[in-house]
């Protein structure tokens, strides 16, 4: 876990745990407004397409405007099914 202070000069406690490691960190710890000023957006460089298309990061978890929302947590269909079995 580390912090970060965002330029609302506002600390930010983050599990890391709960970031997807495959996809963008500045949008899950920021929120989708990093994409705004991000010069990846809208090219194949870009790891937080999916994040953008559904909301919600490959664990599962909400990636609102200020970034994860921990407490909305779904599992991803695949993981689901795992579960399941």
């Amino acid at each position: 876990m580390f912090t970060l202070a965002p330029k609302k000069q506002r600390m930010k406690n983050i599990d890391t745990s709960l970031l997807s490691t495959t996809e963008c960190w500045g949008v899950q710890i920021n929120g989708l407004r990093h994409c705004q000023n991000c010069k990846w957006t809208g090219i194949s460089a870009c790891e937080g397409k999916n994040i953008v298309k559904t909301g919600r990061n490959a664990k599962g978890y909400r990636i609102g405007d200020d970034g994860l929302v921990a407490t909305d947590c779904i599992l991803p269909k695949n993981k689901a099914q795992a579960a399941k079995a």
